[in-house]
């Protein structure tokens, strides 16, 4: 076998493995008629909906860190940017936080909303099966937003000060698309005496907004604190229990 086909070889077992499975076998965790999203902030969202069963497939917002306004941006150009190889930029190791994690930035992304690493397990301007899996989660996102008929309950969550008519902005755009789709925004207080909603409005039929006090910060995938984080996760099951009206 030639040099180069043991590369290519050795990127489809990459693409394989961090798609879930062997390349060539078909995906079944695939956008239905009815799916539930995270759209960020980080991988925090994701791992609570994945925690309650409710995550079916991978998005590109569930493993990326990025900011309600960024996630307005790719809704607003479909993407383009997010995956314009041009924009894509390896840290450089002496920047990176850890040997495997802070490992790639996004060129644009940084400058507008002052995002020092937008990939931090993943390098996709360097390695081709983190492009692929980068664009595979657009489409399959672009696919559940862009299929008549398709119910879409969308989640976002952070701890970052978000200025509503940016969440306002973003239920806009999810408007536009040919699904139908309802985005429940939560917006964490730390510094609290106890996980709790401190606000719930609907300032439209498809857009909630939550504001959760909580006594201790994220860190990761989860509040700093088991027992806040075991009540954040309660909070959002029974926020998940509600079913919009527009989804029904």
């Amino acid at each position: 076998m030639s040099a180069a086909a043991r590369r290519l070889r050795g990127t489809l077992q990459r693409l394989g493995r961090r798609l879930g499975r062997p390349l060539g076998r078909r995906d079944t965790r695939e956008p239905g008629a009815f799916n539930t999203v995270s759209l960020g902030c980080n991988c925090q969202m994701a791992h609570v909906l994945k925690t309650l069963d409710l995550r079916a497939w991978s998005g590109p917002f569930d493993w990326l860190f990025s900011m309600p306004g960024m996630v307005r941006d790719c809704l607003a150009d479909d993407f383009a940017t997010l995956t314009d190889r041009a924009q894509l930029e390896s840290i450089p190791e002496a920047e990176r936080r850890g040997p495997d994690i802070w490992k790639g930035r996004h060129r644009l992304y940084r400058e507008r909303h002052g995002l020092e690493c937008v990939f931090n397990h993943h390098d996709p301007a360097r390695d081709p099966a983190d492009y692929a899996f980068l664009t595979e989660g657009v489409r399959r996102l672009r696919t559940a937003l862009d299929t008549p008929g398709t119910r879409n309950r969308l989640w976002m969550m952070t701890h970052l000060y978000t200025p509503r008519p940016v969440v306002e902005e973003i239920d806009a755009l999810l408007g536009r698309r040919a699904s139908t789709n309802h985005l429940t925004f939560l917006q964490l207080e730390t510094g609290g005496e106890r996980v709790e909603v401190t606000e719930r409005s609907d300032p439209s039929p498809s857009l909630r907004w939550l504001t959760v006090g909580t006594p201790t910060a994220p860190i990761g995938l989860r509040l700093a604190d088991p027992a806040d984080d075991a009540a954040l996760v309660a909070l959002i099951r029974a926020e998940a229990d509600w079913q919009p009206a527009r989804l029904h």
